[in-house]
């Protein structure tokens, strides 16, 4: 189901968009799907990557970077 959203943008970054929708040859929608898959993706995974470092503490175990990436990944 699709559902429509109206947002309101600063000058630059409409600017900004429509520049980089017409270079990837994409719809200004299509620009911003991706851009929200990005940062929802980002999100979850810092809230993952805090969730198990909290555990981890409150545990007395440390991972690195690294090691904690690879769990929430």
């Amino acid at each position: 189901m699709r559902n429509i959203v109206t947002i309101s943008l600063p000058d630059h970054m409409l600017n900004h968009l429509m520049k980089t929708a017409g270079e990837e040859k994409a719809s200004r929608s299509e620009i911003i799907k991706r851009s929200l898959n990005r940062y929802f993706f980002a999100y979850d995974f810092a809230k993952a990557r805090d969730k198990a470092l909290s555990e981890l503490a409150k545990r007395g175990d440390a991972l690195t970077e690294e090691e904690v990436f690879k769990v929430v990944s």
